[in-house]
């Protein structure tokens, strides 16, 4: 199985600088550089802010988190913010165990992670 991206812009017009992908599958050395250009070229569309979905990635090797930090880096870079939502539970403790969770800002879910980045915004 493959890692897969799907593209999903928030809905609220008010949100057009934030984007959110899910992804599918397993993320390892034999697709993680087709998902980090994947990934490039979703927020290279200007938008600053990112949610990740993981609710169907089932696994991630070291080569996948190194692409999850790149992109938290551009993120970075443009002022924006990056959260991870909907971990598989392998996934979560990697996360924990790592120090990743708190550098991604994880999230149980999607409204969560909205909530996190636009905290003055009425719900």
């Amino acid at each position: 199985m493959s890692a897969a991206v799907r593209v999903t812009d928030v809905s609220d017009p008010a949100e057009q600088e934030m984007l959110l992908l899910s992804l599918a599958g397993e993320l390892d050395y034999s697709n993680a550089e087709r998902f980090h250009h994947d990934l490039q070229e979703a927020i290279g569309q200007g938008r600053r802010d990112l949610v990740i979905d993981l609710t169907e990635l089932t696994f991630c090797d070291s080569t996948g988190i190194q692409s999850f930090l790149n992109t938290r880096q551009t993120v970075q870079d443009r002022g924006g913010s990056i959260v991870l939502v909907n971990l598989h539970p392998r996934l979560e403790r990697l996360f924990h165990l790592t120090g990743l969770a708190q550098a991604f800002g994880v999230q149980p879910t999607v409204a969560d992670a909205l909530k996190v980045l636009r905290p003055s915004r009425p719900s």
